[in-house]
């Protein structure tokens, strides 16, 4: 199976920097962490990808997806619109993620799997917190967002919980995991896919003109 690491951070951005810090690139610090996902699914037979997002370039892997899975990378809060590309990195909205996956190529027949692998990516934001983080999902954005640019034959999943942003042995062996802070310590909860989420796009009916159909 194909596969896709979608890193939606503009090189050109002050804080571009952290997000190689923290999935690493060629050029950038740290390069072997993403690589560490890439190795871990090519153990499991699949074709694994990192896409970096690159202004006015379509990215070929991308373009020649018309199935497989998309991973979109970034940290995540409940309810917020926005991802962020490593720690104090670039600041995301969902519709500027989906502006930067279109123009990296992806096509419109794409039938696979978006999965916006994102700390509490499937999470709405609780009444009372921060004003930036009381919206829906961060997946139900991009998912709505997609869909309304024409994108209708794929699928959408978000994640509950705190995920592992790389692969890490475990009880179950080597998996992503949802971890929660117990007394200081990030404790192993359950895998990543348990805490999966599909979501379908809220299609938008068309409400018809009454007035121009009684006097038209």
């Amino acid at each position: 199976m194909n596969k896709a690491f979608f890193m939606p951070y503009d090189p050109n951005h002050p804080g571009f920097l952290c997000a190689q810090v923290e999935y690493g690139s060629l050029g950038g610090a740290e390069m072997d962490k993403l690589q560490k996902d890439i190795d871990f699914e090519t153990d499991k037979g699949n074709n694994a990808v990192a896409v970096w997002y690159k202004p006015k370039t379509k990215a070929p892997f991308l373009q020649s997806l018309n199935t497989g899975q998309i991973y979109i990378r970034g940290h995540g809060m409940p309810g917020f619109k926005s991802i962020e590309g490593g720690r104090g990195g670039e600041r995301i909205d969902f519709d500027v993620v989906v502006d930067r996956l279109i123009a990296s190529g992806l096509p419109k027949t794409f039938s696979g799997k978006i999965k916006l692998f994102n700390c509490h990516s499937a999470e709405s934001g609780a009444p009372g917190s921060d004003p930036e983080c009381v919206g829906p999902p961060f997946a139900r954005q991009v998912a709505d967002e997609l869909y309304s640019r024409g994108y209708k034959h794929c699928t959408f999943f978000g994640y509950v919980g705190s995920i592992d942003s790389f692969a890490k042995d475990g009880s179950e062996g080597k998996h992503h995991y949802i971890r929660k802070n117990v007394l200081g310590k990030q404790t192993e909860v359950a895998r990543a896919s348990d805490g999966r989420i599909q979501f379908r796009p809220t299609v938008k009916m068309r409400t018809p003109n009454i007035f121009q159909r009684l006097f038209g």
